[in-house]
């Protein structure tokens, strides 16, 4: 029965993830009916996609400077001074989290325009328009959606930084900067670069921003080209896997780096004995200076485009700019009316990211469980590669590949352009998630448990459904409630895979936005950002704080 279970598992993951994935390989050298690497190398070479390469480069290391600007002071402040209300930060630096980025992105895009709020609110700050659609404003929108990244991971590694460091420093009469520059910072170091290089590859593999945003302003990444070419026509799958293969090994040998960093750049700073830690204290100016610099982060990634998004839903005549008598909620009741373009949507939403959710946490329970019981052998590590697969690798490229696979003559189950195919892409794509929660609460269990179900006469079902399933709930409703989060927020798989016709909320926010019809798309932005908020509230209750059972 075991043996039969690992099977089943490795085909199935074979089959959604590892074949689509090498089906991208396979399309990038395959040309004129023969197989022909040189095709791939003269795709590639091309100036187009040589321009492309290098803004993709350029936006992933603009990025990284912007952020570390943002997130290593923010990370210092709230670690290492004696500031107040520290957990409310936290929670205002993590709600650009809920916020999906193509909204913020149109959220900018609204504000920033001609004739758009800023220009109506503060007129004579209307010489920062032309400037902000520019390469300079992309980086900015993406910079303060992508941050929190860089700002976990450096305020994680200085939580364990321990006092004795810091005054061994000070009693050798080093100054706070030379204890800044000689301690901490070679401590935070290799934290520093995994969150540099984890913003990278957000960036890199980011849709939504460079194509509200990016074609506006005619700048070109990799994912929105992979996306013209499956979309506009002459389509050109060719093309699209050779861009996805340059774009996922740049991603790999990133990876890689970042795993060589790590490695050689780590320090072990907790030790046997309980770590005290030092708080620097500040004096009244700088606790002034350093709520100005907070504030200042959350107007810009937070309140400007949150402000633009309500304040666009609410508007009756987009001419007329912010005045009450312009104010309207029929853009909220077409939402909720039957049979409305943006009420099927809705629905339509809740249905595929409900099913997907459940189909997730079935499957992802299932492999969890196989990878949390730690067990040697290939097919242990066959299921786990696999199983984390599309995580590691950029979204749109695993629905390219997933396209390739199913949309041909030869499959047997002829899912492509069906609500199956969809519910199937959200399945791989949001699959690690469950996967790692599942797995990282079974490896928690006493396993003694299961012992006993077994010496009392229990069968592998039964201790699966009375001890197993019990005790690994919670990280089963989280990994649920993520992947629900997440599918209704997708836009790139929802824009290359949903039928002819059909429509969810992100591909009805990012039509009607294209369309010019912003007030409608912007309601539904509300909405989904409602949802999101109370998702992850409700994840957070769910955490699971379970102690170890004896």
């Amino acid at each position: 029965m075991k043996k039969i279970i690992l099977i089943l598992a490795i085909l199935i993951l074979l089959f959604i993830v590892v074949i689509p994935i090498v089906l991208i390989c396979v399309y990038s050298i395959y040309n004129n009916g023969s197989f022909n690497f040189t095709s791939f190398v003269n795709t590639i070479s091309t100036n187009e996609v040589c321009s492309t390469f290098i803004n993709t480069l350029k936006l992933g290391f603009l990025v990284i400077i912007l952020s570390s600007f943002i997130a290593v002071p923010m990370a210092f402040i709230v670690v290492k001074t004696d500031l107040h209300f520290k957990r409310a930060i936290d929670i205002i630096l993590l709600i650009p989290f809920m916020t999906p980025p193509y909204i913020e992105a149109m959220g900018w895009t609204i504000f920033m325009q001609k004739n758009g709020y800023l220009q109506q609110l503060l007129p004579k700050l209307s010489f920062l328009t032309p400037r902000f659609f520019t390469l300079t404003g992309l980086v900015i929108i993406m910079s303060l959606h992508i941050f929190p990244f860089m700002y976990l991971s450096l305020k994680n590694c200085l939580i364990k930084i321990n006092e004795n460091l810091e005054q061994a420093s000070f009693a050798h009469g080093a100054s706070f900067l030379y204890t800044l520059r000689k301690v901490i910072f070679p401590l935070i170091f290799s934290s520093y670069v995994v969150g540099a290089l984890l913003i990278f590859l957000r960036t890199a593999s980011e849709f939504g921003a460079p194509a509200t945003f990016g074609r506006k302003i005619g700048y070109y990444v990799l994912t929105t080209e992979i996306y013209k070419y499956v979309s506009n026509w002459p389509i050109d799958f060719g093309k699209a896997s050779s861009l996805s293969l340059l774009l996922v090994t740049t991603c790999l040998i990133l990876w890689g780096f970042q795993n060589l960093v790590s490695s050689r750049y780590s320090y072990s700073l907790v030790g046997g004995k309980g770590a005290k830690f030092h708080l620097y204290k500040l004096s009244r100016l700088s606790k002034f200076i350093a709520w100005i610099y907070i504030f200042i982060v959350f107007i810009f990634s937070t309140g400007i485009p949150f402000f633009a998004v309500i304040a666009t839903s609410l508007l009756k005549v987009k001419g007329l700019g912010i005045s009450a008598h312009n104010f309207t909620l029929s853009c909220y009741s077409d939402l909720f009316s039957p049979g409305s373009d943006a009420f099927n949507a809705l629905i339509n939403t809740f249905g595929i990211s409900i099913l997907a959710s459940c189909l997730t946490m079935l499957m992802g329970t299932i492999l969890g469980i196989i990878i949390g019981k730690g067990q040697k052998g290939l097919p242990y590590k066959l299921i786990n590669i696999f199983s984390i697969l599309p995580n590691t690798i950029p979204g749109i490229v695993v629905v390219i590949g997933l396209i390739l696979f199913f949309d041909t003559k030869y499959m047997p189950i002829p899912i492509y352009n069906t609500y199956g195919m969809v519910i199937l892409t959200y399945v791989v794509l949001f699959l690690p998630y469950t996967v790692q929660y599942v797995a990282n609460s079974y490896e928690q269990m006493n396993h003694v448990l299961e012992e006993a179900g077994t010496v009392f006469g229990g069968n592998h079902l039964y201790i699966l459904r009375k001890i197993i399933i019990p005790i690994n709930s919670k990280a089963m409703l989280s990994g649920f409630i993520m992947t629900l989060i997440v599918s209704i927020r997708e836009l790139v798989a929802a824009l290359m895979i949903l039928p002819p016709g059909m429509e969810n909320s992100a591909s009805f926010i990012y039509s009607q936005f294209e369309q010019g019809n912003e007030s409608s798309g912007m309601a539904m932005a509300v909405i989904s950002i409602f949802i999101t908020i109370i998702l992850i509230i409700l994840s957070k209750q769910l955490s699971i704080t379970k102690k170890e059972i004896l």
